[in-house]
C-alpha cells in the first residue's frame, strides 16, 4: 500500500494493481478577469446647515414591547436666495432648518456649520447675466476661433457654409447650416402644409 501511494505521488508510470499505466496531466491555470467591486455610494440623510440626522426610537405595542426603529429627518431640496452671492444656492436642509434661515439669515447659519457657499451649487441670479440671458435667448456660447478666417472677401467667396450651434427643443446643441433651421424646428414645413390645406377645395364624395 505505501509503494502504491508512493508511486502515484511521484508520478509512475505503472500501477501495481492493475500494471496499466497512470499518466499525470498539469493543469495550466485558467486565467479569468479581475472581478472589480462595484461600490454603492449613498448620500448622508443630514441637515446640511443644522446637522440633524435621523434618530434612534422604539415602537411600543399594546404588550408593552419594544422595537427599535428608526426616525428619518424630513430633509427637502431647496433653493435659498444668497444675497452676498447674488445666486440661488441649492441646499438639502430639513424642515426645521427653514424656519431657522427666516430667522437668523443663510450666512450665519452657514458660518456656524462651516459651509462654503460659494462651493455649493447654484443658479446664477446677478441683473446682469439675466439681461445678458434675455438678449441671447436660445443663442450657445462659442468660444473665438483663433484660426478663423478673418477675410471678409474670401468668406464672402467661399462656397463651404460655416456651421453653427442652436439649441433643440430638448435642450441638447446642435451645429446646423444656414437653410438648416426648417429641418431642426420643423416651423417652414408646418406652416406650408396648413397653408396648402386652406387653398385646397373641399371634395364631396358620393356613393351609389
Amino acid at each position: 500500500m505505501a509503494t502504491t501511494v508512493r508511486s502515484l505521488v511521484l508520478g509512475a508510470s505503472t500501477s501495481s494493481f492493475s500494471g496499466r499505466h497512470i499518466t499525470s496531466k498539469s493543469h495550466s491555470p485558467v486565467s479569468r478577469a479581475p472581478v472589480r467591486s462595484v461600490v454603492q455610494v449613498e448620500a448622508k440623510k443630514i441637515c446640511q446647515l443644522t446637522g440633524k440626522k435621523r434618530n434612534k426610537a422604539n415602537v411600543v405595542t399594546f404588550s408593552n414591547k419594544h422595537n427599535r426603529k428608526w426616525q428619518e429627518p424630513n430633509l427637502q431640496h431647496k433653493k435659498v436666495y444668497w444675497d452676498a452671492g447674488k445666486r440661488w444656492v441649492k441646499l438639502r436642509i430639513s424642515t426645521k432648518a427653514i424656519k431657522s434661515i427666516e430667522k437668523n439669515g443663510l450666512d450665519a447659519m452657514a458660518k456656524e456649520a462651516g459651509v462654503d457657499l460659494w462651493k455649493l451649487p447654484f443658479e446664477d441670479a446677478r441683473p446682469e447675466r439675466q439681461q445678458y440671458l434675455a438678449e441671447n435667448k436660445g443663442k450657445v456660447p462659442v468660444a473665438v476661433n483663433p484660426r478663423a478666417i478673418k477675410n471678409q472677401k474670401k468668406i464672402d467667396s467661399s462656397t463651404k457654409k460655416p456651421r453653427y450651434p442652436v439649441y433643440e427643443e430638448g435642450g441638447r446643441i446642435v451645429w446646423i447650416k444656414p437653410g438648416m433651421e426648417d429641418l431642426i424646428f420643423g416651423g417652414g414645413s408646418s406652416s406650408s402644409t396648413a397653408a396648402e390645406e386652406q387653398q385646397a377645395p373641399a371634395e364631396l364624395k358620393i356613393t351609389v
